[in-house]
């Protein structure tokens, strides 16, 4: 690992921080510059770039040097889905650009199709009122591309999770999650879906987490894991954990893991949240199995990105802390009095027994907003704050393995494909030289895998 060199780097106008897609030697990835593009794997030759339809509600704008610190991103922080041609429709790359679901062609980069799935209720989309954004990764299960929209808690507006025709991109199904107790929606900013589905295909079921930005009071369907159906969309189950709701920010954004056994059979399910804790859940009811705490969490802590899960264990990074929130009569922190409640919490990796939920073994120093990724025995993840750097771990131990030096600083998941690990760069606060980056032993030519 120590011997890990970049083999080439792509430079884009702004960040990339949505986890690269790789198929059949093509890199499918977008940048907060507005533009989806399509790299060669072997030598990172722009194949086609797509550029995306602007949303000025949307904030950093591409290259801007002043960044709102507040910003959790640009235009285009969701990861592609490649989907297969089919009879009369040809191979697909599937993504989010604010709050427009996107279809394009995947060998030519020219536009299939593109719906918009706003935030604030009217007939008439607003690009320069409306910052809902497709945070969620999309996933094509059963003829249909589900995922969740994010309204980043702005007035008026709500979040929800949706099904659209693969083939045209039109709306199959909507399941409203900023929803009071007689399903009547809110519009009042909460209720958004920032993580991706995970499908869990003998269910029948794709499983969410959601936010809130009440901070008391919480609709039924906030701050959550919920199951839906995938037909018709249709709640399966809801999971609240069993925890005082006071102002604090708890949200589940981090993807759910899922595994099956021989036969297919989901037999593990679990997700973190901001507050620290990663839960094990029933598949099929949502009932807890187990959870264990490792740290206070907060709004700028816990599991905020996706842990990883490799059969046995489960390895992921929480983020930094509890920096609070920012109102008018001044800072406010979740539980003041609480001696946990700090802006830099530690151990900030952990790895968990997928039977028990005991902890097997934490390491200290590597806050992440990134999400993990186990490949070969090794857990990869890219340090918010220990400059451009990536730790890569042994699974099983927690041995620390190499920090391989990077372009520049990275909140997007790592792709392994072939000997090669396909890294976006760039953050909010530090966005160039912003890019693609590949990784190879001894920076050698990427092996190309065939089918």
């Amino acid at each position: 690992m120590a011997h890990l060199r970049e083999t080439w780097f792509f430079p884009t106008g702004d960040a990339v921080t949505a986890t690269p897609t790789v198929v059949d030697g093509t890199v499918y990835v977008g940048s907060w510059d507005d533009y989806f593009y399509a790299l060669d794997l072997a030598t990172g030759h722009l194949r086609w770039k797509y550029r995306l339809t602007n949303q000025d509600a949307v904030t950093p704008y591409p290259g801007e040097k002043v960044r709102d610190i507040s910003s959790d991103g640009g235009l285009v922080t969701s990861s592609a889905w490649f989907e297969p041609a089919a009879a009369g429709r040809p191979a697909l790359v599937i993504f989010g650009g604010g709050y427009t679901l996107y279809a394009l062609v995947a060998s030519t980069g020219s536009l299939y199709w593109r719906h918009d799935y706003p935030g604030l209720p009217g007939p008439t989309p607003d690009p320069n009122a409306d910052g809902a954004r497709i945070f969620s990764s999309p996933v094509v299960t059963g003829g249909k591309v589900v995922f969740g929209v994010d309204t980043d808690g702005h007035k008026g507006s709500h979040g929800y999770v949706a099904a659209a025709d693969v083939n045209t991109g039109d709306p199959v199904w909507v399941e409203q999650t900023d929803v009071d107790r007689s399903g009547t929606v809110l519009n009042d900013g909460c209720g958004s879906v920032w993580s991706s589905p995970t499908v869990l295909t003998d269910l029948n079921l794709v499983v969410f987490g959601t936010a809130d930005c009440h901070f008391s009071n919480p609709s039924p369907l906030s701050e959550a894991v919920v199951a839906l159906r995938v037909d018709d969309g249709a709640v399966a189950w809801v999971f609240r954990p069993g925890r005082a709701d006071g102002r604090c920010d708890e949200d589940f954004g981090a993807t759910a893991n899922a595994g099956t056994d021989s036969a297919g059979r989901t037999d593990f399910l679990g997700v973190g949240s901001k507050d620290g804790t990663y839960y094990s859940l029933d598949p099929a009811t949502g009932a807890l199995e187990w959870s264990t705490n490792v740290v206070f969490g907060g709004f700028s802590g816990g599991f905020i990105a996706t842990a990883a899960y490799d059969g046995t264990e489960v390895v992921g990074s929480t983020a930094l802390g509890d920096y609070g929130r920012f109102e008018s009569s001044g800072q406010v922190l979740c539980d003041p009095g609480n001696p946990r409640d700090t802006p830099r919490q530690e151990p900030t990796v952990h790895a968990f027994s997928a039977a028990s939920g005991a902890v097997v073994w934490q390491a200290d120093g590597a806050a992440s907003f990134a999400p993990t990724t186990i490949a070969g025995g090794m857990a990869f993840n890219d340090p918010a704050l220990d400059g451009p750097v990536m730790d890569v771990h042994q699974a099983a131990t927690g041995k620390l393995l190499a920090q391989v030096r990077l372009v520049q600083e990275s909140w997007s998941g790592i792709a392994t494909v072939g000997d090669a690990l396909v890294i976006g760069t760039g953050t909010d606060y530090s966005y160039q030289p912003s890019g693609v980056e590949v990784l190879t032993p001894g920076g050698r030519p990427p092996v190309v895998p065939t089918r």
